[in-house]
Formats: structure tokens, sequence, C-alpha cells
């Protein structure tokens, strides 16, 4: 059983290449290190550590996933909130938006835990940054959830943004107080997607700081945008 979304708002009907960009990145490089044997190696290169001076690593550790179960959570909402702040704002603001909601979440990161060790990874800041100006700008969007079963739809449910955002929070919970790790030793059978499905390398985890920083520069961000699209409708 599987839970997909749909949208219908404006941000629907265009092709967001640059947010399909992004996705395509962010998959092609959890395929080319989850799971992997010198996993933790990547992870000390290009994780992005408190305890060390600020490096490329603000760059490469947004891009790194511990497992398929978390990219695939970001990459699902990123779909759907960076595909409207896209055709909202367009490329260039969309890229800016990426970025500094990622470099946002690192610096509180950083604020917080300064003489932390464990690597900071995942796209999960960027998409809550995301969900911040797609909320504001369709807080009552239309849209569904879609239960279905190996791709065959079976149910689907009216929802808003609102409801959407509200399981965002409640994923990112569950990333953050499951014992994932645990789960392959509690149950044997799942011991063979052990560090591909589950996050079993030591990691900052969800960090709800971050996500602090992430929502702040999101919401500055909007202020911002909007005002300079006011100010230019109004010339003319």
């Amino acid at each position: 059983m599987f839970i997909t979304f749909s949208d219908d708002t404006p941000a629907s009907k265009r092709i967001p290449w640059a947010n399909t960009f992004m996705i395509i990145v962010n998959v092609v490089i959890a395929y080319l290190t989850v799971g992997h044997a010198d996993f933790m190696d990547v992870l000390n290169r290009f994780g992005f550590i408190p305890a060390r001076h600020l490096s490329w690593t603000v760059f490469t550790g947004l891009f790194l996933h511990s497992s398929w179960t978390q990219l695939v959570a970001n990459m699902s909402f990123l779909f759907f909130f960076g595909k409207g702040v896209e055709n909202e704002w367009g490329m260039k603001r969309y890229f800016i938006t990426y970025f500094f909601c990622g470099w946002a979440g690192e610096a509180a990161h950083l604020y917080f835990h300064p003489a932390s060790t464990l690597a900071l990874i995942g796209a999960s800041r960027v998409v809550t940054g995301m969900g911040v100006v797609y909320l504001l700008h369709y807080p009552w969007g239309k849209m569904k959830w879609i239960f279905s079963f190996f791709g065959v739809p079976l149910l689907e449910i009216p929802s808003r943004t609102l409801l959407v955002m509200g399981l965002w929070a409640a994923v990112q919970a569950a990333l953050a107080f499951i014992p994932w790790s645990e789960l392959p030793k509690m149950m044997p059978f799942l011991g063979r997607f052990s560090g591909t499905v589950f996050t079993i390398h030591p990691t900052a985890g969800t960090a709800w700081d971050a996500h602090l920083g992430a929502v702040v520069v999101g919401l500055v961000l909007f202020v911002c945008y909007t005002g300079i699209q006011g100010k230019k409708k109004k010339k003319r």
C-alpha cells in the first residue's frame, strides 16, 4: 500500500524543470552512496559536521541521504512543494530558496550544536523551507491523498495543503523518534534491507533546529519576493 498525492493549483499545470533536476540529482547520489560499504567514509568527507571548519560540505551535505526511506520521504514532498516555488518565483529564485533554506538549516544546527561530530545530511531542511513557501502561497490548495497498490489507485481522499504539511511534520517525527536501526534486530527478516531502507549509520538524524532555521528563511524569502512582485504589479 502506497500513499501519493496530486494537487490542483496553478503550479501543477507547468513542468518544473529546476525542481525535477534537483530531484534527479538527489536520487542519483543516493544510488551511488546508500548501502555501500564505504558510506561512513562518505559521511565523514561530505556530510556537514559542525565541529569541523566550514567547507564544501555546506553544499554536499544537502544531497546525501542515509537510507531510501529518508530519500523517498524527502523527494515526495519536494516534488509538490518545490514545483510550487519554482512556478511562482522562477528557476533563479527557486535555486536561491533551495540553497538558502539548506544553509539556514546548517547555520541553526551549527549554532545549537557547535561541537557535534555527527554529520547533518538530507534535504529535509530544504523541503521544510519549500513547504513553508508553498503553504503561504496555497494554504487551502486542493490536493488528494491517493492510496494505491503497486501503482494501481484504490482510493482518493480530498485534502488541503495544511493537512499535507501536517503529514510532513508527522513523517519527520517518525524519522526522528522511531528507532529504525533497531527494527532489523527486532524483526530478523528485515535484516537484508539494513543500510538501504533503514538508517543504521550514526548521523545527526532529524535535526529540528535545522528545520527551524529553514522555516525562518522561507518566511523571509516569501515576504521579500511577494513584496517585490507586489511593487512590480503596482508599477504596471
